[in-house]
């Protein structure tokens, strides 16, 4: 990190350069609101000026999405290295527990999309989403001993449906946490991963 201020140059110190960038930015989007993180507070934490910021995003949105794909690609190697579980539902639901900043991501994703992003942006997104879906889709399909891809396809869709909704339910905000923290009021508390392996039994039973 000695060196971060100094400018990038080759395709290793680039890289380096980004992956810096991704890293300052999930510690902020996994604390602050959407709205909250600035682009001027990203470059501050890595050390660079916000114009040299935007020589790597051009925007938040577009740095949002980098850092949701490469969460998503952790997300897919978790999968990947799993032997066949006994208890899929749970196995999966400690998976995605695992991966706050991915589910908190999610959570928030269609809103950004539906931002300041470009046609082009917005299809090699879909494309790269498509292409690590399929892959987890994969590995559901060999645990659950079934070609039927599109089926598998289907509950991995079902599944990240799951993630976002009981990530909005089990994290409230604001006034509606501290109301949530009242005796007389635990009954619309849940908990993400124990919430979460019921719905994907149901998902995948179905």
């Amino acid at each position: 990190m000695a060196d971060i201020k100094k400018r990038a140059i080759s395709p290793e110190q680039k890289a380096e350069r980004r992956q810096h960038i991704l890293a300052a930015a999930a510690e902020m989007f996994l604390l602050e609101r959407y709205d909250a993180v600035k682009m001027a507070s990203v470059a501050s934490a890595v050390g660079i000026t916000k114009p040299a910021l935007y020589r790597y995003f051009r925007s938040k949105e577009v740095l949002f999405l980098a850092l949701f794909e490469q969460q998503l690609g952790l997300l897919r190697d978790d999968f990947k290295s799993l032997e066949k579980p006994a208890e899929l539902g749970a196995t999966l639901a400690a998976v995605f527990a695992a991966r706050p900043l991915y589910c908190r991501l999610s959570a928030i994703l269609h809103t950004v999309l539906e931002r300041d992003l470009t046609y082009d942006e917005a299809l090699a997104f879909k494309q790269q989403l498509k292409s690590q879906t399929a892959e987890i889709s994969k590995q559901l399909a060999s645990w659950m001993e079934t070609d039927d891809t599109e089926w598998v396809v289907n509950r991995v869709l079902q599944l990240q449906h799951a993630v976002i909704g009981v990530w909005h339910m089990s994290h409230p905000v604001g006034a509606v946490k501290k109301v949530l923290e009242r005796d007389d009021m635990a009954v619309f508390r849940s908990n993400f991963e124990e919430t979460l392996a019921q719905h994907i039994t149901t998902i995948i039973r179905t």
